[in-house]
């Protein structure tokens, strides 16, 4: 435990990421095709960001993370993005969710009511409103925390059966990791995408969202439901393939099977996977001789990613698939990702 510091030192390096990304929001990022795209509070990019910072203040009880949860969820008003059933336009209710019980006004949870009946009422399968492997980590604990949060059922079940349609969809048999989406499964006629090697293409981020995207969903999911240990099985399968992919100098490249083609480190997924693989040891899942010196190597990498003002760089800008990577590459969501992964690792030394 001695290479991943004390808690003192794990929570002050948390506190300069925070406030460097909460005082230096990314205000906008350049499409592929050159075009400038404008980010609202309620995009994915801040949306993951103000929700990991809900989970540091619960990790902490900290109250400089829950001011700035506090003024994010009424700066929105607690309304979730304007896309119905678009899992990125539904991020944002988890944060919303974990601070309800302070704000405790029905008024502040009726958008999220809203927004998630308009997909329980008119269910869809989860392969075609969860097509791509991010939105595991988007949507779903938002379904599980209003459960949680009104006692009503019907949200963490619709939740559990498109989870579930989704992973059948998105999930390799033959090497247990996830396609980002359709364009890369294999159509029987070569139509998919492929890396520069010839492999199929497994994108880092892209997984890493859906191995965390368990631990946040079993935070809301009680303790006795009865396909809870289909997550954690799922979990432990998932972890046991990606560390197969860590680098020697402990981040994981953006694309897992052709590391070469982008050799840059990349932070949001190495963050992504520390933090579940911190979390599966804490809780027992994990076994710590295989799993430790991996979040040990993860840490210390991601140290390294922090620049002397407190920006976390080496972040892998929007995509939806293996891209290049510059120390200089900095978003909100970069910022959250080392936010949970810090909330594990101090947990984790505790």
């Amino acid at each position: 435990m001695a290479v991943l510091g004390s808690k003192e030192t794990i929570l002050t390096a948390m506190k300069r990421v925070y406030r460097y990304q909460a005082q230096n929001q990314t205000r906008s990022v350049v499409r592929r095709s050159g075009k400038t795209r404008f980010i609202k509070d309620t995009d994915w990019e801040r949306g993951v960001f103000w929700s990991c910072v809900s989970a540091a203040w619960l990790a902490t009880d900290d109250n400089e993370y829950l001011d700035g949860v506090m003024n994010y969820t009424l700066h929105t008003g607690f309304r979730p993005g304007p896309n119905d059933r678009f899992a990125d336009d539904h991020i944002c209710c988890q944060a919303y969710l974990d601070v309800y019980p302070l704000i405790d006004q029905v008024e502040a949870l009726e958008p999220t009511i809203k927004a998630l009946d308009l997909m329980v009422e008119s269910p869809q399968p989860g392969r075609k409103d969860w097509w791509w492997c991010d939105s595991l980590f988007m949507a779903p604990p938002a379904f599980a925390g209003l459960t949680q949060r009104t006692g009503d059922p019907k949200y963490l079940d619709y939740m559990n059966t498109a989870f579930w349609d989704s992973v059948e969809h998105l999930l390799d048999p033959e090497t247990g990791l996830f396609y980002r989406d359709y364009r890369y499964i294999p159509d029987g006629n070569g139509g998919e995408l492929r890396e520069a090697n010839g492999n199929k293409v497994f994108w880092s981020r892209g997984i890493g969202w859906v191995l965390a995207a368990v631990p946040r969903l079993l935070a809301r999911m009680p303790n006795d439901y009865p396909q809870r240990e289909k997550y954690l099985a799922l979990f432990s399968s998932l972890a046991a393939e990606v560390i197969k992919y860590q680098q020697a100098d402990g981040f994981w490249r953006t694309s897992l099977l052709d590391p070469e083609n982008f050799p840059a480190p990349e932070s949001s997924a190495t963050a992504l996977f520390c933090y579940g693989l911190a979390w599966g040891i804490k809780h027992g899942h994990l076994d710590a001789e295989i799993y430790l010196p991996v979040v040990e190597t993860s840490w210390t990498a991601l140290q390294s990613c922090i620049h002397d003002n407190g920006m976390i760089g080496w972040v892998q800008l929007p995509a939806f698939n293996p891209r290049d990577v510059a120390f200089e590459h900095n978003i909100d969501y970069g910022a959250g990702a080392f936010l949970l992964a810090a909330t594990a690792v101090a947990e984790l030394v505790e």
